[in-house]
């Protein structure tokens, strides 16, 4: 993935930083932040849930990580970069129980994680600034949970649906060229759809809504293609001799419109 940082260790699993990731933190952080206080209460706050939400995504990936562990799939390290974050798998899943439930565990995660918040926000004490925060990271680990969903490899929805049709066809192979045509068309979609969000601004929508949804879009569209070159060179690097190749399983950030109220 390029240049990385190292930040940290959990689990025996190493976790760092592309060095995208820091443009990311940064916009999130400045959609975040609320002029009508503060300037430095507002900024602390926007960096406080900024670190909170990336926390969550690092969770996210931490669930993938411990499950597939649990499964035999060694784990290297987990990395945040600019559209989301990605588990380096030493290879993938040898059974379909094990990729579908390796792939569901990061959005139950995500989405348990949004109810946590969900819940703080009945405790009366919270209000203000503070309670419209915990309000935005419980919709956004929310959003972050059905997002991942979505039945486009190599989202974990994707993967859902790729041990469905493996254990369905009993071919790996198979499955998973039906799940990156499917990704790759979901991307093209979301491509499509970010260029007439540019173009028509619909629902008060802005042109870098727009734009982040054809980012998605394209790095969906690649990373399908991308994933489903590195399984067909593995299956021939099998053939061969016994050597592993790396893998990856993706977490994609979604749209980051979803702001406070």
């Amino acid at each position: 993935m390029g240049r990385t940082f190292y930040i940290g260790r959990l689990f025996r699993i190493e976790f760092r930083l592309h060095f995208t990731w820091f443009i990311i933190f940064f916009l999130v952080t400045l959609l975040l932040v609320e002029p009508n206080y503060d300037r430095l209460f507002y900024w602390l706050l926007g960096i406080s849930t900024s670190l909170l939400f990336f926390t969550s995504v690092l969770a996210h990936e931490l669930a993938h990580s411990l499950v597939g562990r649990a499964n035999g799939i060694p784990i290297s390290n987990i990395t945040l970069f600019i559209f989301g974050g990605v588990a380096m798998m030493k290879h993938e899943a040898g059974k379909p129980g094990a990729e579908f439930r390796m792939a569901i565990a990061g959005p139950l995660c995500s989405l348990v994680i949004g109810g946590i918040f969900g819940l703080l926000l009945l405790i009366p004490a919270v209000d203000g600034p503070v309670a419209t925060m915990i309000r935005w990271l419980a919709i956004m680990n929310g959003v972050l949970g059905v997002f991942n969903l979505i039945p486009g490899f190599p989202l974990d929805g994707g993967r859902v649906l790729r041990s469905v049709l493996w254990r369905t066809t009993g071919s790996y192979i198979i499955a998973s060229r039906i799940a990156t045509w499917i990704g790759q068309g979901f991307g093209y979609l979301l491509i499509f759809a970010g260029i007439l969000i540019i173009i028509i601004r619909p629902f008060d929508m802005t042109w870098f809504d727009g734009l982040w949804i054809s980012f998605i879009g394209w790095f969906l569209s690649i990373s399908a293609s991308a994933s489903y070159r590195q399984i067909i060179g593995r299956e021939k690097t099998r053939t061969s001799n016994d050597i592993e190749l790396d893998s990856t399983d993706y977490t994609v950030l979604p749209s980051e419109r979803e702001k406070k109220d």
